[in-house]
């Protein structure tokens, strides 16, 4: 069982079945690609963790240097709203 506060902060994004997960990851492999995204938010690490990862397109090279200062701005947003989630948690009197 999940305790509380992890609840309330995966209750933020998106969850995925293990066999979907599987499924993406098999694919993937399968392809031959370096980096498999399942969803957004990996889509969005992949982009500001792309360092010296080798990159099939120069488009998504280009479109990783682009977006990486904006995915930057989105993951201090989301940030700030874990943190506030766990601010309120914290200060909410418990059972």
């Amino acid at each position: 069982m999940k305790p509380e506060i992890t609840k309330l902060i995966a209750a933020s994004s998106s969850s995925m079945e293990a066999t979907e997960v599987a499924e993406k990851t098999l694919n993937g492999i399968k392809s031959g690609k370096f980096v498999i995204t399942c969803n957004f938010d990996g889509f969005m690490l992949s982009i500001v963790t792309a360092g010296m990862s080798p990159q099939a397109s120069p488009i998504m090279a280009f479109v990783e240097v682009l977006a990486a200062g904006i995915v930057r701005i989105v993951a201090l947003c989301l940030l700030w709203s874990w943190y506030s989630t766990v601010h309120k948690w914290h200060n909410h009197p418990k059972k």
